[in-house]
């Protein structure tokens, strides 16, 4: 009876010892961009009465100071937003350059 549970132990530590293996690096997280373009979307549309189109780049890590550029295309014009983030969760600042 003693040998199912031997064999039952040594499967688990064995899956915990594969589970152990790899990368110990976490994991980068990625900023959801798309909530960024809407926000901005929002701020035109508020602030200037105005529809708009913006597209910001994807894949970019969710990190402090990590900024990039985004660009709002506005009845055929295109502007260039400044996007800060002012954490590593995701919250952001932006301005028109």
């Amino acid at each position: 009876m003693t040998r199912p549970i031997a064999s039952v132990l040594a499967v688990a530590c064995l899956l915990a010892a594969i589970a152990g293996c790899g990368d110990s690096a976490p994991a980068k997280k990625v900023l959801n961009t798309e909530a960024v373009e809407r926000s901005i979307e929002k701020s035109i549309k508020e602030q200037r009465k105005l529809d708009s189109s913006v597209t910001c780049p994807v894949n970019i890590e969710q990190k402090k100071g990590n900024d990039f550029t985004c660009f709002a295309d506005v009845k055929g014009k295109r502007f260039e937003f400044k996007v800060t983030q002012t954490d590593d969760d995701g919250h952001v600042t932006y301005v028109g350059v």
